[in-house]
């Protein structure tokens, strides 16, 4: 047995897919019989000798041969959680796209492969033609299932499967079993974080015919997306990443079209409501909001982060395009604003933007390394060899990127047959990585307390700084005291902490546009979800902060002085021109009863957006029951939490989490 599981380790380790491994070791632990449980599994591993494409559709075939079928009362989801297809040795998978799921309902295989017969390259031609035949097998295989199986509905499944492939859906049960299908083959493809997108824009058409021909109210197209939604649901613990619920799985609400029209609709009220219905932490919502986003959406928005669902996170749209115009996407493309897994910017159907592929650059660690090297006669000194300090880290953490290649996704994204490439190779129109800055929050407040308190006030010395760090304040007492209510602290109100925090942003972005990630320019956020990972051995910092805490998260104020009006105007006046366009979230956690005035809020949130915030993202929480729910989880199995980009329910979370999240809300309550 231990030379079995010693072979299965050496396969899966150099494979650098983290769920994997992960998955193998939780068969272990939970179940205790690693050899019983590893049967359940059916791992394709490349074969090691054939080019990387081919490797990828031959692997494909074999996943489409293996493939379980559980049909629901509406619809069919091919995906099997217990077939895996394991990476080539040294390559990454690709994670946190977005197709266009509006060309993949109009999509038609057979119109596919004319283009294909017309491509020049032939081994890519061979390659794609080979993907569309793997395909069409496993649409075949759901025919015969469906024949065979299913009695209930068997009608739907029997006259539209055998279409799907080679026509535009007609109703919105067919728009939505197509999505369902493809979404299916990019998670057994092994992509990881695969994005919805703008599901009430590109489902309406579909859903506004079923009303004119009768075939559907609004209450029977509700039942649909439930189905729907609970389905994409099912397999939330395959799907996930480091922690469970971290799916990417996102759908994108509102907005604007090419017109400057407003997208929302019935289908943006009947999203909103089902998730609020559900509750359920997967899939995520994300709204497009804007100066003409209506009370009714706004409302409905409340109502559903005040279930505590975490859902939906708001994107300032105007601003994010603006910034991703000038950052060098085309502004005809910026309307198919999406995001990665949490809050990135990418395009629907053109990017293959790996958004947060690296460790975060941890801005304190630079400003330890200095208090403990130098002891510069004043503040600006001190700023300069920060800046260069941080400039190092920067430049360490950049690096190209060695990824998977997808033959699928090549064929429905745009540009990618045209230009005979495969999406990761050059196919996909924009191809612009990214990467984040964590603790930076934690580095404002530390310089700021050593301005004040050092250089100014002379209350403490270098000496003294450095000593209670390699202390982790035992025996400081004092200046941590100090150090925690200064009145000058990130998010404040104040012309020194503002110019403080843009100084180092405008720093940090001509840090970044000087580097490239696979020779093209990189994007680059101060909303990174490593506030744990990263902290954990990290000793104290100047902010006040004690050995391995949890950095602060995102643009969120560490102190409770600082209110969520008082955040938001301050997020408003940050600089995120230029490349810094990677994720700049405002995470606030709302105590219950501040939802008891929605219009209040809704005021707030209004104002926030003309006001110029990049992103929102909303946790309501009350204290008393986190801190119930962590002595008795089987009293609160339904309790679900924003952890970062993403919802989970908190018994599932590790206890760092836990004590991380019931510490911020007894701050925000406060």
């Amino acid at each position: 047995m231990k030379s079995l599981i010693k072979k299965a380790i050496k396969f899966a380790l150099p494979l650098q897919i983290r769920h994997s491994v992960w998955s193998i070791r939780q068969i272990y632990k939970k179940e205790g019989n690693f050899l019983r449980n590893l049967k359940k599994y059916s791992y394709v591993f490349p074969h090691p000798n054939n080019a990387i494409d081919l490797e990828f559709v031959n692997q494909m075939q074999k996943c489409f041969e293996n493939v379980h079928f559980e049909f629901s009362d509406k619809f069919v989801y091919p995906y099997d959680p217990c077939v895996k297809r394991m990476l080539v040795s040294g390559y990454a998978p690709i994670a946190s796209i977005t197709p266009d799921y509006g060309k993949i309902l109009k999509s038609n295989l057979a119109v596919i492969e004319a283009e294909l017969s017309e491509v020049q390259d032939v081994n890519f031609k061979n390659i794609e033609m080979k993907m569309v035949s793997s395909i069409r097998y496993l649409c075949d295989r759901l025919i015969k299932t469906a024949h065979r199986f299913k009695e209930k509905d068997k009608n739907f499944f029997v006259s539209y499967l055998p279409l799907m492939l080679n026509q535009e859906p007609q109703t919105l049960q067919e728009a939505l079993q197509k999505i369902l299908f493809y979404n299916s083959m990019f998670w057994q493809a092994g992509h990881w974080h695969n994005g919805l997108g703008r599901l009430d824009k590109i489902l309406l058409p579909y859903y506004m015919n079923d009303l004119v021909k009768h075939k559907l109210d609004k209450n029977g197209a509700k039942l649909l997306i439930k189905e729907f939604c609970l389905l994409l649901n099912r397999d939330i613990e395959a799907k996930s990443g480091f922690l469970k619920g971290d799916t990417g799985q996102y759908i994108l609400l509102g907005g604007t079209d090419g017109n400057g029209d407003e997208i929302q609709n019935e289908l943006t009220e009947i999203f909103l409501d089902v998730i609020s219905d559900i509750h359920k932490p997967d899939p995520k919502l994300i709204l497009r909001a804007n100066n003409n986003t209506s009370t009714t959406i706004w409302q409905k928005s409340i109502d559903c982060i005040s279930t505590g669902c975490g859902s939906p996170l708001i994107m300032n749209e105007a601003v994010v395009m603006k910034s991703m115009i000038d950052f060098g996407y085309r502004k005809e493309d910026v309307v198919d604003l999406g995001t990665s897994a949490c809050w990135e910017p990418l395009i629907i159907g053109k990017s293959f933007d790996q958004n947060n592929p690296l460790d975060s650059v941890v801005a304190v660690r630079a400003l330890n390394d200095i208090l403990y090297n130098e002891h510069p006669k004043d503040f600006p000194t001190l700023l300069d060899l920060f800046k260069k300090q941080l400039a190092s880290e920067i430049k360490q953490v950049c690096r190209d990127l060695r990824t998977d290649v997808s033959p699928i996704f090549t064929l429905f994204f745009d540009d990618c047959i045209e230009e005979e490439k495969d999406f990761t190779r050059g196919g996909a129109r924009y191809a612009f990585h990214g990467m984040q800055i964590v603790s930076f929050p934690n580095a404002i407040n530390a310089l700021l307390n050593i301005k004040k308190y050092v250089f100014e006030q002379k209350a403490f010395t270098f000496e003294e700084c450095v000593n209670c760090i390699k202390q982790n304040f035992d025996g400081f007492e004092d200046m941590l005291l100090m150090f925690k209510n200064n009145t000058l602290q990130f998010g404040a109100d104040d012309k020194v902490v503002l110019d403080l925090t843009n100084d180092l942003l405008n720093f940090i972005g001509q840090v970044a546009a000087q580097l490239t990630i696979n020779g093209n320019k990189i994007k680059i956020g101060i909303s990174s979800p490593n506030y744990i990972i990263q902290s954990s051995c990290m000793e104290a910092t100047l902010d006040g902060r004690k050995n391995g805490e949890p950095f602060a998260v995102h643009i969120s104020p560490i102190s409770e002085k600082v209110g969520i009006k008082e955040i938001l105007d301050f997020a408003s006046r940050l600089d995120y021109s230029g490349n810094r366009i990677n994720g700049n979230v405002v995470d606030f956690i709302l105590p219950s009863a501040f939802l008891k005035d929605s219009k209040k809020l809704e005021l707030i949130l209004r104002d926030s957006i003309s006001n110029g915030i990049f992103e929102l993202q909303l946790n309501v929480l009350n204290v008393d029951i986190l801190r119930d729910a962590k002595i008795h989880p089987e009293n609160h199995k339904d309790l679900i939490v924003r952890v970062w980009g993403f919802s989970a329910y908190f018994n599932d979370l590790p206890e760092s989490y836990k004590d991380y999240l019931i510490k911020r809300a007894e701050t925000y309550a406060a």
